[in-house]
């Protein structure tokens, strides 16, 4: 299994820098046309999902859906559509939703002052879809070449990943050496993403079918092939005036649509 762990693209909030954990963000633009880029980069590559997941918030939804649209179905073949799922839903920040990144809670605090969600409660959801999705795809085919994508949000693909170190065999979970001069050079360390950037993963079964009591998965490996891939952004550029950063509006028609 090819695993691909893709955060969303560029919202309203994330230009504003604003907490926005369960809010349904609006896209801009700029979000747009980065989704439309991630989309024909698996497509030029030859990258065809067997299967997506999505967060149910629109600003994953709607780019888990672009990268869909883009594979083009063999003869006879369904097209491909996201699975949604509310365990890949962003952190829950609480009274906090809407507020600035570095804005500290009042002191005191309200009577109605709701507490952000926890990092247990990240935690369980992460591992829910781990044992509910991936787990009974990779165990159906364990020699298959599956290509599996997974659209949430930054700290919630955290909470998987930690999820995924703890579980597989330490000794067979490793970082691709190509991509040892970045700043994560062991699989303990956090990853972040950028608005869709992705992380690729390779889970095989491992030869040499090593065991360890404190692992739920002896016998496969586990290496990082990528982090925070972003080569799909290198031409991309923002529209100026304002425009990029715009929320947008899905009635808005393209230039080249005037001129057909």
């Amino acid at each position: 299994m090819q695993l691909y762990l893709i955060r969303h693209a560029e919202t309203v909030h994330n230009v504003a820098k604003v907490l926005a954990g369960t809010t349904d963000s609006a896209l801009t633009n700029h979000g747009v046309a980065q989704i439309n880029c991630l989309a024909q980069h698996f497509v030029s590559n030859s990258t065809k999902f067997t299967t997506v997941f999505s967060s149910d918030l629109s600003r994953a939804r709607i780019t888990a859906e672009g990268v869909c649209h883009a594979q083009v179905p063999s003869s006879g073949e369904t097209p491909l559509q996201p699975i949604v799922t509310q365990n890949l839903r962003e952190k829950d920040y609480g009274s906090m939703e809407g507020r600035f990144w570095n804005t500290s809670p009042p002191s005191p605090r309200p009577r109605d002052w709701a507490i952000p969600e926890s990092k247990e409660s990240m935690r369980k959801r992460a591992e829910s879809f781990f044992n509910e999705h991936l787990l009974p795809l990779l165990m159906r085919d364990p020699h298959g070449r599956q290509n599996i994508a997974v659209v949430a949000h930054g700290i919630i693909l955290q909470e998987l990943w930690a999820y995924c170190i703890e579980i597989f065999n330490p000794t067979d979970t490793q970082i691709a050496p190509r991509i040892h001069d970045t700043n994560m050079t062991t699989p303990h360390r956090k990853p972040t993403w950028s608005n869709t950037g992705y992380m690729t993963v390779l889970i095989t079964p491992d030869a040499t079918q090593k065991t360890i009591l404190h692992t739920f998965m002896p016998g496969f490996a586990f290496v990082v092939l990528s982090i925070d891939e972003k080569k799909h952004l290198s031409n991309l550029r923002r529209t100026r005036g304002g425009v990029g950063t715009a929320a947008h509006d899905v009635k808005q028609r393209k230039i080249d649509q005037f001129f057909r």
